[in-house]
């Protein structure tokens, strides 16, 4: 296994720059290989994009869920129900929003016309979520394809978290479009009234369902006794962003509310050896809770506040590299999420002052070595978002 290890971090160290003598060819060309792999898997997710509903789907716009399976414009989620959250839009929320976030990074980077273009295309898609099926402040996972504003009546913090991110970071650069960002400021001050309306003791704290029924997962909770420490700063994160996108001193009231004791119970995760939360907290549990701090870092600017924040990102990425490094350690071993990699290094990525090393550089060449023409729309989001995320960062 160490054997693995060196040949790994000899990849990744080619893929960084020496310092003195510029680039090793070697290097190069590894670098010129994964970015090809990068940017064919985005031209391929960009294939799955439907300009209708501006849809980054999870199978072609052909075969997503058709419109004579949604009842009133609904698609209702129970155990054991045949068509789970619908087949293509389960996770459009959370692609759309990482894929946005990292538009903004590969933009930082390139500087490229092409990829301005797209960006606008993709916040389309999520600011559709949350306006083309009619129930207001809702974020919905995907729209069905068919007909444009069907949905599944369950959604879940997760993908609001990526919903509010993904527009949150396009609208705040100088070159996003501005009637995207004048449709964000309404939609987000939308979202977060719903919270507001719905997140109470009566609902134990839930946004519920988008026709106000019971949520029957229990994925849609904000705050509360049920909270885990990486869900804590989800709910101020949105009061927060309406409050500067609208400038409305009301929500920037209900974000001082929380932010205290969210901090307080997401710090909680320190409380206990890391191993002890791997049960309750999947990888992307990690990046969701590293998104929402990115959120509000861009927002604080109390000198306390950020340390906290900053501290509590630095511990998940702790945990984000103990997992990676045991399972490049033991190939056989793999921790539960939806795109294991691509969430563990962004967990670390985002985390400000995280010193990435030469072996978490070769954990995400690891996974960047994987064609990303032949994966899901949600390993190639994540995946492309990583090696974006580590450009900017001087990583690769």
């Amino acid at each position: 296994m160490k054997n693995l290890l060196m040949t790994a971090a000899v990849c990744a160290a080619a893929c960084t720059m020496a310092a003195d003598t510029g680039p090793v060819p070697e290097r190069k060309a590894v670098t010129v290989a994964v970015q090809k792999n990068v940017e064919d898997g985005w031209a391929w997710m960009m294939s799955t994009w439907h300009p209708g509903t501006g849809m980054l789907y999870g199978c072609p716009a052909e075969k997503v869920q058709p419109a004579k399976d949604f009842a009133n414009g609904l698609l209702k989620w129970y155990k054991g129900c045949p068509h789970g959250y619908g087949r293509g839009i389960g996770d459009c929320a959370i692609v759309s929003g990482v894929s946005l976030s990292m538009l903004c990074d590969q933009y930082a980077v390139t500087k490229a016309p092409a990829v301005k273009d797209d960006a606008k295309k993709v916040a389309f898609g999520l600011l559709n979520l949350a306006r083309s099926h009619g129930y207001k402040g809702f974020v919905a996972r995907g729209l069905c394809a068919e007909d444009g504003k069907s949905i599944c009546a369950l959604s879940s913090r997760d993908q609001v978290t990526h919903w509010v991110h993904g527009l949150w970071r396009y609208s705040t650069n100088d070159w996003a479009d501005t009637e995207t960002k004048a449709d964000f400021a309404k939609l987000c001050v939308e979202v977060a009234g719903l919270m507001l309306r719905n997140v109470t003791p009566e609902n134990e704290y839930n946004f519920l369902q988008a026709d106000g029924s019971k949520d029957p997962r229990g994925i849609c909770t904000m705050w509360g006794p049920k909270v885990y420490p990486h869900e804590a700063a989800r709910l101020p994160m949105i009061y927060a962003v309406a409050w500067k996108m609208s400038g409305d001193v009301k929500w920037r009231d209900l974000y001082e509310k929380y932010i205290d004791e969210a901090l307080d119970i997401t710090l909680t995760i320190e409380d206990k050896p890391t191993k002890t939360w791997a049960g309750v907290m999947p990888t992307y549990s990690l990046l969701q809770m590293n998104t929402s701090l990115e959120v509000l870092l861009g927002i604080e600017r109390n000198p306390v506040r950020r340390a906290r924040m900053e501290d509590a990102a630095r511990y998940a990425a702790r945990m984000a590299d103990e997992r990676a490094m045991d399972m490049m350690a033991h190939p056989e071993k793999k921790y539960y999420g939806l795109c294991v990699d691509g969430e563990i290094a962004l967990a670390q990525l985002m985390a400000p002052g995280w010193a990435y090393s030469a072996d978490e550089r070769a954990y995400l060449l690891r996974g960047l070595e994987r064609p990303l023409t032949r994966s899901g729309v949600f390993n190639a989001s994540h995946m492309a978002a990583a090696y974006w995320r580590a450009r900017v960062n001087g990583v690769l």
